[in-house]
């Protein structure tokens, strides 16, 4: 198992190819916005069944409305879902939500970001970009191994295979540069999650 998590950012049909081919190579699959408007929960339960499914639907809304969604998409088969760290001091802790951190591309989240790491450690783990692995290293310092680093933004968006695990990471979210050459999983060999080896 590579320390990978498939961003399956394409149609139903494509996505389910993907995640069959990869199911025995990494450590599980990322469902978003866009398979969710065009299929609803039936990709998180179809997917599950290949792998450990993380849903990301970067929720920002009140804690009622959060838990309503994050409740529905575990009881579909996803281990958990993504929310944006804005809203961290209004949800309990909860070990079904990754907290996002810091975006991949430049946002209002560059100037506040630290403050809101030490809060991710309540949580299932912080998303962090793996586009900028200096963040991935300051936030695995401030977390310890308490709790996950996940990191997008390899491949397309500029991160390099390994970088971010590297940095501190545990695992790597991989969309379009694995879809378009699901061999290039070949490229985390030998890698291993810094402290956790299940999303």
């Amino acid at each position: 198992m590579r320390p990978v998590i498939v961003a399956l950012d394409t149609d139903l049909k494509r996505a389910l190819s993907i995640a069959e081919q990869l199911r025995e190579e990494v450590a599980g699959f990322k469902i978003g916005w866009d398979l969710v408007l065009e299929a609803g929960l039936d990709p998180i339960r179809r997917i599950s069944k290949l792998g450990q499914v993380i849903v990301d639907l970067k929720l920002a809304d009140i804690p009622y409305v959060v838990n309503r969604v994050v409740n529905k998409v575990v009881e579909a088969g996803a281990c958990c879902a993504i929310a944006h760290g804005l809203i961290a001091p209004s949800l309990e802790p909860d070990q079904r939500i990754y907290l996002l951190v810091r975006m991949t591309t430049p946002t209002l989240y560059d100037d506040l970001w630290r403050q809101l790491v030490p809060t991710a450690g309540k949580f299932r783990g912080a998303v962090a970009p793996g586009n900028a692995p200096s963040t991935v290293a300051e936030v695995r310092k401030v977390l310890g191994c308490s709790a996950r680093i996940i990191s997008p933004g390899i491949g397309a968006q500029g991160g390099k295979p390994g970088d971010a695990i590297r940095a501190g990471a545990d695992f790597e979210i991989v969309g379009r540069y694995l879809i378009e050459e699901p061999s290039r999983i070949s490229q985390w060999d030998k890698l291993k999650p810094t402290c956790w080896n299940s999303i």
